[in-house]
């Protein structure tokens, strides 16, 4: 009965540690969190700052549409 235990807990811990140990799956996981976070930054910037971002590229279009005249 000790024996059958024995083999029971060792075929668990090389379950567990296969499982934590394998690379099955998306290998590009960090790379995808970085892109998210770094597009979360943008918007959060974006936000942020949409007052003076629109005032400055309105202030540009009308600049250009008044060389155009």
């Amino acid at each position: 009965m000790l024996n059958r235990i024995s083999l029971k807990s060792i075929e668990l811990r090389n379950k567990v540690e296969s499982f934590l140990t394998s690379e099955r799956g998306d290998t590009n996981f960090i790379s995808i969190l970085i892109i998210l976070v770094i597009v979360c930054a943008l918007a959060a910037t974006f936000i942020g700052f949409k007052n003076q971002i629109i005032s400055k590229a309105t202030s540009a279009f009308n600049k250009l549409l008044g060389k155009l005249n």
